[in-house]
């Protein structure tokens, strides 16, 4: 099928190396991805061998009732995408960044739109690879998901759609506007970096890693507030929807980088990360993305 727009492919590709959604979470990513116009669904797994295969002929069957092609490729199938001349590519920016980095996200997805429109690709693939840590929850990839279909299906004018109504609208609550919102934070104190998030490099622990100079404790201090702000705000929801569970839980992400050094946010944190970790995703992977986490 030829869009109304001119990418005839309009492909998402997740890495599961460390993070395998389960049947309903596959079943719900699916349904996002065709309500925004994609018709090809990438699971790409680096990993060179697997105590359980990956079972994917349910999510194979599901993606064929909504019209999306779907495979699993490796190393050598990405880095066939990524030369190939009519495939350009756009990043979610989710990967090592805890919540996102949503403005630089919007940036680069109108540049590979712009790119793909001049040189008539075929393909517009968007990436959503993981962190190594696989920290992040889904929820942090919404913004790009979104809006690649969008532009995708719609061209540059879809740069000026609301991408808060439409996030609330897939979650069916208005909490577009509190994940936009954390989605910004790493702008604060000047420290945007090509690769990651200051705060997750924080979290992390990075070797070699220096805190930016413009994240004083006085920016610390008003990022903390506002993904406090945040979890209050999601209070009268996080029970009863996983989306919020999931912003949440972003925001604890946040707030602990502020709090480095606080174990009892660590510990909480952990907790937390695995009742977020079941709520979406297999099992294997989790044991490792905790170990990452650094004890102070």
């Amino acid at each position: 099928m030829k869009s109304n727009y001119g990418f005839e492919r309009r492909a998402y590709l997740l890495d599961v190396t460390d993070r395998c959604p389960n049947r309903l979470a596959m079943q719900e990513l699916v349904d996002v991805l065709a309500r925004f116009g994609y018709n090809e669904f990438f699971l790409y797994d680096s990993a060179t061998s697997r105590e359980v295969p990956l079972e994917t002929a349910k999510a194979e069957a599901y993606c064929g009732i909504q019209g999306l092609d779907f495979k699993v490729v490796g190393r050598d199938g990405l880095r066939a995408m990524e030369t190939d001349a009519s495939t350009v590519l756009a990043p979610t920016f989710a990967a090592r960044s805890l919540c996102g980095r949503i403005e630089e996200m919007r940036v680069a997805m109108e540049k590979a739109e712009e790119a793909g429109r001049s040189r008539k690709a075929k393909r517009f693939l968007v990436t959503d690879l993981s962190d190594g840590y696989a920290w992040h929850p889904l929820c942090v990839s919404l913004p790009g998901i979104v809006l690649a279909g969008n532009l995708m299906t719609a061209g540059r004018s879809a740069a000026k759609g609301d991408l808060e109504k439409d996030l609330c609208s897939v979650m069916d609550l208005p909490l577009g506007g509190l994940l936009q919102k954390l989605g910004t934070l790493y702008l604060r104190g000047g420290a945007v970096r090509s690769d990651a998030s200051e705060y997750f490099n924080i979290l992390a622990g990075d070797v070699g890693y220096s805190r930016h100079p413009g994240i004083t404790q006085f920016v610390l201090d008003d990022v903390s507030a506002v993904a406090h702000g945040v979890r209050l705000a999601l209070e009268r929801w996080v029970e009863r929807n996983d989306w919020a569970k999931e912003i949440s839980y972003a925001a604890s992400l946040l707030d602990c980088a502020c709090h480095r050094r606080d174990e009892a946010r660590l510990r909480a944190l952990r907790d937390e990360h695995g009742r977020i970790w079941r709520m979406r995703f297999e099992p294997s992977g989790r044991v490792e993305s905790l170990s990452r986490l650094p004890r102070f």
